[in-house]
């Protein structure tokens, strides 16, 4: 295999890609679990469930720091929202934590998924994020959304 040349992105988007599903699978996973009537194994896959999700979706915030930070990349007044837009996600993945039940915090994850993509799809009309990167976050954003569904309906 001969290295990629300068500029060239297909080992990260390949690995970006990869690092991805392999999230994913954590979401099915901790899902899978739930299908067990036992107490002893559905409560910390609840629980693993929730706390995944505002890891991830804190991660996701921490993205669009990254970008902000890159002075090349748009306009000083656009790098700022993406810094304002980059911490509402870990704050309110922290709040999700906080929630009542599993019911609203599951429900909630899902709804901040959805949130944080349209957010990035924003951002990628606007120049700021690449589109390989938003095809990356629309493919996986669908899978999660769909296993935190499955996982709601089965608590």
């Amino acid at each position: 295999m001969t290295p990629s040349p300068p500029g060239d992105s297909t080992l990260v988007r390949r690995i970006a890609w990869a690092l991805a599903f392999a999230g994913a699978l954590i979401f099915a996973a901790m899902t899978v679990v739930l299908f067990s009537g036992d107490a002893h194994i559905r409560v910390p896959a609840i629980a693993a469930l929730v706390t995944f999700s505002a890891v991830v979706l804190s991660h996701l915030g921490g993205i669009e720091w990254g970008v902000a930070l890159r002075e090349e990349r748009g306009s000083e007044r656009m790098r700022a929202l993406m810094l304002a837009l980059g911490a509402l996600p870990a704050l309110a993945a922290w709040a999700v934590i906080w929630l009542p039940s599993p019911h609203w915090q599951v429900a909630s994850a899902l709804g901040l998924f959805v949130v944080v993509w349209i957010a990035d799809l924003a951002l990628s009309r606007h120049g700021m994020l690449p589109s390989w990167f938003v095809d990356l976050r629309t493919a996986v954003t669908a899978i999660v959304a769909l296993i935190l569904g499955i996982a709601f309906f089965l608590l």
